[in-house]
């Protein structure tokens, strides 16, 4: 018969308390590479947690509440992805350099623009900029619809 020591509660409680008083700080510490502006870029996971999913583990870079905009980077491709507040993938982009592309996840993938009238972007929201990417956002009828670009050398300032 196997003897319990009196200690094991204890030692138990112990190793469960620094569990819980460590994965703040481990979870704080991304370990993802800088974009050279103090923002982490997380590098996609591909077939796990990272672009595509509703809550990716990297930081929500986008100022306003309502939407959560993800970067990420791999192989010298940058990557920008769109959620709601309820963590609905609702477009992503890809990018190197200068050339954009849209890909094809999320639910808006039909309604994201690399190229956009001065019109839309008139009528459009500011969900996020960079010196190197900008979302916006604009409704038509009921929809969301997206403007992905590189900003503008006035409005990067």
């Amino acid at each position: 018969m196997l003897k319990q020591s009196s200690y094991q509660p204890y030692l138990s409680a112990a190793v469960l308390l620094c569990a819980l008083i460590a994965s703040p700080f481990a979870s704080a510490a991304c370990g993802c590479p800088d974009d050279g502006h103090g923002s982490p870029i997380a590098v996609p996971v591909m077939g796990g947690a990272g672009l595509g999913e509703s809550f990716p583990p990297t930081v929500d870079v986008a100022p306003d509440p309502t939407w959560q905009v993800y970067e990420f980077a791999r192989d010298g491709i940058r990557y920008v992805q769109i959620n709601d507040k309820t963590g609905r993938v609702r477009a992503a982009v890809g990018r190197i350099d200068s050339t954009f592309w849209v890909l094809p996840i999320g639910s808006d993938v039909e309604r994201v623009s690399i190229s956009a009238e001065a019109s839309q972007i008139a009528n459009s929201r500011l969900i996020y900029r960079s010196n190197e990417v900008e979302v916006l956002s604009y409704r038509s009828g009921n929809q969301d619809r997206w403007i992905i670009r590189q900003p503008d050398a006035a409005s990067a300032q």
